[in-house]
């Protein structure tokens, strides 16, 4: 299983590229926490931050093994 040094760099770019772009989220919702929406704020960063680390594994994955990620829950 070998993977191409080009695509790994460009995947790592995309993942920083990517975890810039939501920072900004994380950012306004520290915003609601000072507001006085802690548990709204809090939430959203919790999800906000597994978004950035479900994207970062779905594309290493696609940069090491040169298939998209597969969808966890399939079709319903």
């Amino acid at each position: 299983m070998g993977f191409d040094p080009k695509e790994v760099l460009d995947a790592a770019r995309d993942i920083v590229s990517n975890a810039v772009e939501r920072s900004s989220d994380i950012v306004e919702d520290v915003g609601h926490i000072i507001k006085g929406d802690i548990a709204g704020g809090a939430g959203d960063i919790v999800h906000n931050s597994i978004d950035i680390a479900t994207y970062a594994v779905e594309r290493a994955k696609e940069a090491f093994t040169g298939e998209p990620a597969d969808d966890e829950f399939g079709e319903i």
